[in-house]
């Protein structure tokens, strides 16, 4: 049934948001810079080694166009230009990859999160995740990616390719 209800509630949200989300380069207000940190995911933690991101460009803007009344995030869009350097720090090989693309939250009252990710993103799931498997993603295409209030990972939606770093890196 949970299934069931998510691809309900995914395929309505691409269907109702599909014109704002692909409206929200064209311009608009609130747009704020942000940035993506260099990052160390532990091994076993995404991928069965240690994976090191290192941020080779980043261009990334943020805005938050809806709210709660307590004035936290409903809706929040994310886009803008960034690459990565991933590294397997056990035999160091290392591929660049361009995260380049734009990404539409959605929180809900649950606590759940809807992300609707439009080009190419970065999506790391815990390999221990229940309901989609465990890897270091690179989304290229439509996804709607449901994060669940305890942390597991759905992608009922999958409009494109994905390449799991875990396997090119291994």
């Amino acid at each position: 049934m949970r299934v069931v209800k998510a691809l309900v509630l995914a395929a309505a949200i691409v269907a109702v948001s599909a014109a704002p989300a692909a409206a929200s380069g064209s311009g608009g207000g609130g747009w704020e810079p942000t940035s993506t940190p260099p990052f160390v995911i532990p091994a076993g933690d995404v991928c069965s080694f240690e994976v090191k991101g290192d941020i080779v460009r980043d261009r990334e803007r943020m805005r938050t166009p809806a709210t709660y009344p307590d004035g936290s995030p409903k809706v929040q869009d994310f886009e803008g230009v960034l690459v990565i350097r991933y590294t397997n720090t056990s035999n160091h090989k290392s591929v660049v990859r361009d995260a380049t693309g734009s990404i539409r939250v959605y929180y809900l009252p649950d606590g759940t999160r809807v992300s609707q990710l439009k080009g190419h993103n970065a999506l790391p799931i815990k390999a221990t995740n229940v309901g989609f498997p465990g890897g270091d993603y690179i989304t290229r295409g439509d996804f709607v990616v449901i994060r669940h209030p305890d942390g597991s990972r759905e992608v009922p939606v999958q409009l494109g390719t994905m390449e799991n770093l875990c396997v090119t890196l291994a």
